[in-house]
């Protein structure tokens, strides 16, 4: 890979399915769904495609399953420019999903399953795509991938900035 790119994304691909509700629902309680939105997301690939929008030269380090969500999920990202070859595409199992409830003002509960994003290793991540990086922007992961991004961090060249945002579940 000869390409130098500005920024790589390093976290969860998620498929979000959005509702909205007039209330989150406590313990035995019921409430009902308005209108439903399925959109393409996880923290770091939201980043990625915003400075994407901005002019910058992007790609992403991430998997997908072979599924409609991992399909969905990489023609998204190249779509809107992504680079995907740091994408490990059409792995067994499900590509990583959040089910969404949004109440009318805006507060929202969030179901992460993760699916083939907590199995990605250390040795299916491609170095080479990484030292040709000025930046990698990570974020947080539901399981045990932390420990690859951990990794990660002490492989990749001093000349590569590194920024992360925890979210919630790091946080």
């Amino acid at each position: 890979m000869s390409l130098i790119l500005d920024a790589v994304g390093f976290g969860a691909l998620n498929l979000d399915r959005l509702y909205w509700v007039n209330k989150i629902a406590g313990k035995d309680e019921e409430a009902y769904i308005t209108n439903v939105h399925e959109s393409c997301g996880g923290s770091a690939a939201n980043t990625i495609i915003g400075l994407t929008r901005l002019g910058l030269s992007t790609g992403f380090l991430g998997k997908v399953a072979r599924d409609r969500q991992g399909q969905l999920l990489l023609e998204n990202l190249e779509k809107e420019g992504v680079d995907t070859e740091g994408v490990i595409k059409n792995s067994p199992g499900r590509s990583g999903t959040v089910q969404g409830f949004v109440d009318p003002n805006a507060q929202r509960a969030l179901y992460v399953d993760p699916g083939v994003n907590d199995e990605i290793t250390s040795s299916e991540i491609n170095q080479e795509y990484l030292a040709n990086t000025r930046l990698i922007h990570l974020t947080s992961f539901v399981g045990k991938s932390i420990r690859v991004q951990e990794e990660l961090l002490d492989s990749i060249p001093d000349s590569v900035t590194v920024s992360m945002d925890p979210g919630m579940i790091y946080a």
